[in-house]
């Protein structure tokens, strides 16, 4: 990815959270949807922390590149 896009995408998912603040939501639900931007927040902790798995499982559950020879 290009540095300069690789600068907006992270511009624009940091102005997420605070936009959340101040936008209409939907009724609630449950008590965790009181909370604003607490969906964005989840959400990107949830995808690093899956990432962090991956690199954590693929470190020790991948085959060398010479394997098969």
């Amino acid at each position: 990815m290009n540095k300069n896009l690789r600068k907006i995408f992270f511009v624009l998912v940091g102005l997420c959270v605070p936009l959340g603040f101040f936008m209409e939501h939907d009724p609630v639900y449950f008590w965790w949807h009181n909370i604003p931007s607490l969906d964005v927040i989840v959400g990107g902790v949830g995808a690093l922390l899956l990432l962090g798995v991956m690199k954590f499982v693929a470190s020790f559950a991948s085959k060398k590149e010479d394997f098969y020879d």
